[in-house]
């Protein structure tokens, strides 16, 4: 249940306000005053704050930053009587994250508070990448690839970026650390799935609309793009987008130039547009589903992410990532995984990506006692070619085949195991064997006994 504290000196209306709020399902407080609201957010930490612009004794305008400073994560929606264009590019500059016009009622505080929450939710996800703003994390030669295209993208914060990779390998994580590393990074990052979002209420949450536009319009209302301003629209799922709004997107790439339903006269903002999707589209293209010259518009810098089973070696530092992030989450002391498990999670399938390993720690941890991660969920058989190929590691024979040398197949796994670290640590014995969690003299031994090549001496 999300806290909400109401800041508005008119009784009536704090009332009215906290109550409505309460059926909703929302945790709903009310003050008159900014001093009670500061004690308030000192001792309560609230998610939202619905703060009146005129007060009796103060401005609400005047008073974001009060509560910001008191608390970043707090999201502040402005109340005002007297609203303006001018007035909400204000509020929005001194931290609010929108403003609405009374009179309204308690649904449309709700739907606003709604999107409010969701895209604090979404930045609170990605919280654990806050001093890690340059990090994608892994020591595989894709993930330190990824890691460079941020850096070149940070430093070229007007350039479109595609990423593309299955559900669950990061996409949204990558668009996050592309805006935290670049100009845009105090400005918002908004995110729109083209996909949740109904059709016929696409254009109007994208580019917003006048006051009488159709009826029910009360008031003029920003659309999410004209909130990105300065920072960065994420279109996720873009390969979802109608025809009929991927024309409008089209003609809004050409210049950041758009009219919001009902206008006459165009705005102009300052975005970057990151989009991704986990769909083919070229294929797309081929079928008519989707547009090749706004293909080429966002495709000016693309970023392919491999899945988790195609850089297993990601997966202990995403493993030790998760240790640290789940250990402050919970207030806990596990000190690693335990050894089985690990190989089980290195041997896994990932068909849900980086996720599902979020996902499974977390389970895990809830169930862990001690100080070592246990298994605590069953992870399926995977289905697996019958041989290594050259290069390639993780893969099993098929046992209803017949019968295998057990000895054979864990000694060329083995092998496997050792050139890869190998490779990853430019032939160093003593890191490469770190990274196995051995010591460099057994892996020495074991490469002798198996007659793998050794690399020069250290």
């Amino acid at each position: 249940m999300e806290r909400v504290l109401i800041i508005d000196d008119e009784f009536l209306l704090r009332y009215t306000l906290e109550e409505g709020l309460k059926d909703r399902g929302y945790e709903a407080y009310s003050v008159a005053t900014i001093e009670e609201g500061v004690e308030f957010v000192k001792k309560f930490h609230p998610a939202v704050i619905l703060l009146d612009n005129l007060l009796e004794n103060s401005v609400g305008m005047d008073e974001i930053g009060t509560f910001r400073r008191l608390d970043d994560d707090v999201q502040v929606i402005l109340m005002t009587a007297y609203g303006s264009i001018s007035q909400a590019v204000e509020a929005t500059k001194r931290g609010a994250y929108d403003y609405v016009l009374k009179p309204f009622d308690v649904d449309e505080i709700d739907y606003l508070m709604k999107r409010c929450l969701e895209q604090k939710k979404s930045r609170d996800s990605l919280q654990f990448l806050k001093g890690r703003t340059t990090q994608f994390i892994g020591v595989s030669e894709a993930a330190g690839k990824i890691r460079s295209h941020i850096r070149v993208l940070g430093e070229n914060s007007g350039v479109n970026v595609l990423l593309r990779g299955e559900t669950g390998t990061g996409k949204e994580v990558v668009a996050r650390l592309i805006h935290d590393c670049s100009d845009r990074r105090d400005n918002l990052m908004v995110r729109i799935n083209c996909g949740a979002i109904p059709e016929n209420l696409l254009e109007s949450e994208l580019f917003g609309y006048e006051r009488g536009a159709f009826a029910g319009a009360l008031k003029t209302k920003k659309g999410l793009i004209e909130l990105a301003d300065g920072g960065t629209v994420f279109l996720d799922e873009i390969g979802e987008l109608p025809l009929s709004m991927q024309t409008k997107l089209l003609t809004f790439l050409d210049d950041r130039r758009f009219k919001r339903i009902g206008a006459l006269e165009d705005t102009q903002v300052d975005v970057r547009i990151i989009a991704a999707t986990n769909r083919n589209l070229e294929q797309a293209i081929r079928e008519g589903q989707f547009r090749e010259d706004l293909f080429y518009r966002l495709n000016v810098m693309q970023i392919e992410i491999p899945p988790l089973r195609e850089r297993r070696e990601d997966i202990p530092a995403l493993c030790e990532y998760y240790l640290d992030y789940y250990n402050k989450a919970f207030a806990r002391s596990i000190e690693k995984v335990d050894p089985d498990f690990m190989r089980e999670l290195i041997l896994y399938d990932w068909k849900g990506n980086v996720r599902e390993l979020k996902n499974i720690f977390e389970r895990c941890f809830l169930f862990s006692p001690g100080a070592v991660l246990e298994k605590h969920v069953e992870l399926a058989p995977v289905e697996r070619r019958e041989r290594p190929d050259e290069g390639s590691c993780f893969y099993l024979k098929d046992l209803k085949k017949g019968p295998i040398s057990l000895e054979q197949e864990v000694t060329a796994l083995e092998k496997i195991y050792m050139s890869e670290a190998l490779k990853l640590c430019g032939n160093n014995l003593t890191k490469a064997a770190a990274l196995l969690g051995t010591t460099r003299f057994s892996m020495k031994r074991r490469m002798e006994r198996e007659g793998q090549e050794q690399p020069p001496q250290e």
